[in-house]
């Protein structure tokens, strides 16, 4: 498995307020999380969740259902037990999507509206389900992609972590074939340029880590109006 990762401030924010993780040697998960709340909150409630679901992970054996639902349930805990203590950073709260890998199996735990694709057979598949605004209306056919793209309230999420007591993470399992290749990103890419955009780069790198600074470029040439984080996992043909 290799993984190259990117993210950038963007064009129009002054903080950086996603987070992310790629695996060290002989670790087999990896986490995007956006952060949302002012005073710089969003940028500690990012933090604070990776945070707590690598030590989770690093310190914790068992199935991958319960180690991301109990890692998730602490990390929100965390956030949430912050947000009351201090007035500057009440409210804030993190989108989060994390990743375990096993032989066979990728496990995805899911919470607001950053995205995780699989690449397959030349074919993008989005995995995870937008806890936002927008998402149920795309998913009730109310609106259309392109409606959903430049809807004013298309920053609205309705999941989070952190701003409430508890939080109940989508699991998705998806077995693993040799040449899946996976993208775990934030909106700030996912809001720039559409899902047949990021196949055509996707379906056309073979330098992987160029592949990453490709899909940021073309967010930020699109505007760049949020921050932008890019993971790609690839299962390389191989692994057992």
């Amino acid at each position: 498995m290799k993984v190259f990762a990117r993210t950038h401030m963007g064009k129009v924010r002054k903080v950086n307020e996603d987070a992310y993780y790629i695996p060290a040697e002989n670790e087999r998960f990896a986490i995007v999380a956006d952060g949302v709340g002012g005073h710089r909150a969003g940028e500690v409630a990012s933090h604070l969740a990776v945070d707590t679901l690598v030590k989770y992970f690093r310190t914790h054996e068992g199935p991958a259902d319960d180690l991301l639902k109990d890692a998730i349930d602490g990390a929100n805990r965390v956030i949430y037990e912050q947000a009351r203590r201090d007035r500057d950073r009440a409210g804030m709260g993190t989108t989060l999507t994390a990743l375990i890998f096993d032989d066979q199996w990728a496990h995805l735990a899911h919470v607001g509206d950053s995205r995780a694709y699989l690449m397959r057979n030349g074919a993008l598949m989005q995995l995870s389900r937008d806890h936002s605004l927008v998402g149920e209306l795309l998913e009730k056919g109310e609106i259309t992609a392109e409606e959903a793209r430049v809807h004013p309230q298309r920053n609205y999420i309705t999941r989070c972590l952190g701003v409430s007591r508890h939080v109940g993470p989508d699991i998705l399992h998806m077995d693993q074939k040799p040449g899946d290749l996976w993208l775990m990103c934030s909106d700030g890419l996912s809001n720039m340029i559409t899902d047949p955009e990021m196949a055509h780069v996707l379906a056309g790198i073979t330098d992987y880590d160029a592949g990453v600074d490709q899909l940021v470029q073309l967010a930020l040439d699109r505007g760049g109006r949020d921050n932008i984080t890019v993971l790609l996992i690839l299962r390389e043909e191989d692994e057992a």
